[in-house]
């Protein structure tokens, strides 16, 4: 009972269900020393800003989502279905969101008698802590005890500090605060109705008094906004409207945010175009885009999967990562033409990166006719050096 008791807490743990071994709810705020006061930023509540919730969503799904080959059938069922109650989409992109998150993630590797691998748990955030004072390390579980490192599958976002990493989110939390504090001030602008954008201007030359400003504006609230803001305006007295621009308050915002988001972009390597608008952003410069982003991003946490699984479980994942930086057909099909007209694949290889069906002959290589030492050989592979005379080869024709 001990044992089905401590698999239904982690699972309680999984979906978010209290636990009692970490704060679900977050403190509200920190305050500064000058009494003014900060949003917490904290792994969970940094998710409300949309830059870091859609970094880490995207990372974490692309992990989940590339298709990963395995020598070992065992291994490729674990990948495929790591336990009774998770698909591996769902295990991969919670362990990748946790990592992304707290810095840490922790899985335990539940084995058979005979060492095979039975199934892989993970471990509700906050429930582990690793032991180093001895000369080997323990990872203690509130569910299972202490526990061998063999038998936690750990990864890691950045071990600063050898066995454990740091969360980025509280290693960058300034930048996010930053952020978040201007996600609030645009909110409170425009609870407050924003800046004034009109003015009513008296040509008379005495000044009107207070009392009688306060009147029009009182009207104009009155008379045409809300559900009469369709109602037609009448001036008197000469009186005239003039549209206020001010663009500074509104420049700084957006200012603001884009280097808000450009530190969530250096934070997690995902490229800035991926966190705001694309729509700048033409095919050419999106799939560089996809090759930056696989390069100074998706391929770290591909090698913490692969490295932690090959110390762990004895091999590591052959992931495919064609899906992310797929050229178009156009390209595709070009690409494949040079390799044939080169003679470095046949067309049936040509065929099969197609997916489509072997020809007859496809499997000789083709060599193009300006190929060909004195035109010798045909697209064919066909022998004409008798039709072409002597003299053609050495460039001095026969008379």
């Amino acid at each position: 009972m001990g044992i089905l008791n401590n698999i239904s807490t982690s699972i309680r743990g999984w979906f978010g269900y209290p636990t009692g071994y970490y704060p679900l709810v977050p403190t509200p705020f920190e305050v500064f020393t000058n009494g003014e006061t900060i949003p917490f930023v904290g792994p969970a509540s940094a998710l409300h800003f949309t830059p870091v919730y859609r970094a880490v969503n995207l990372i974490s799904n692309d992990i989940a989502r590339t298709p990963a080959e395995f020598l070992s059938n065992n291994l490729e069922r674990i990948w495929e279905r790591p336990n009774r109650y998770q698909s591996g989409y769902d295990f991969i992109r919670q362990m990748s969101q946790q990592a992304l998150l707290y810095g840490n993630a922790f899985a335990l590797i539940n084995r058979k008698r005979n060492g095979e691998i039975y199934e892989l748990l993970p471990l509700p955030i906050g429930s582990v802590t690793l032991d180093v004072t001895s000369s080997t390390p323990i990872y203690k579980t509130t569910d299972y005890g202490a526990l061998d490192p063999e038998n936690i599958l750990h990864i890691k976002a950045n071990p600063i500090e050898g066995l454990w990493a740091n969360s980025p989110i509280q290693l960058c939390k300034t930048a996010i605060i930053i952020g978040i504090n201007q996600e609030n001030n645009i909110k409170k602008n425009a609870e407050m109705g924003g800046l004034p954008n009109m003015a009513f201007v008296h040509p008379a030359v005495t000044p009107l008094n207070q009392a009688a400003r306060q009147a029009i504006v009182n009207d104009y609230l009155k008379n045409h906004t809300g559900k009469n803001s369709g109602r037609p305006l009448v001036l008197s007295e000469n009186m005239r409207i003039e549209k206020l621009t001010s663009t500074s308050v509104a420049a700084d915002l957006e200012q603001a945010r884009k280097y808000s988001i450009a530190d969530v972009s250096r934070i997690y390597g995902v490229p800035t175009s991926y966190l705001s608008d694309t729509s700048g952003n033409v095919y050419g410069s999106m799939e560089w885009l996809s090759r930056m982003y696989l390069d100074s991003c998706l391929s770290h946490w591909y090698e913490a999967w692969k490295s932690e699984y090959m110390l762990k479980l004895g091999e590591s994942p052959l992931f495919d990562t064609d899906f992310i930086i797929r050229p178009s057909l156009a390209e595709t099909f070009a690409a494949l033409r040079t390799g044939v007209e080169a003679s470095i694949i046949t067309r049936n290889e040509a065929r099969e990166a197609l997916d489509y069906d072997p020809v007859e002959g496809g499997d000789e290589f083709i060599v193009a006719k300006n190929m060909g030492q004195g035109g010798g050989q045909t697209n064919l592979g066909e022998d004409t050096s008798a039709k072409v005379s002597q003299g053609d080869i050495n460039g001095s024709p026969q008379i």
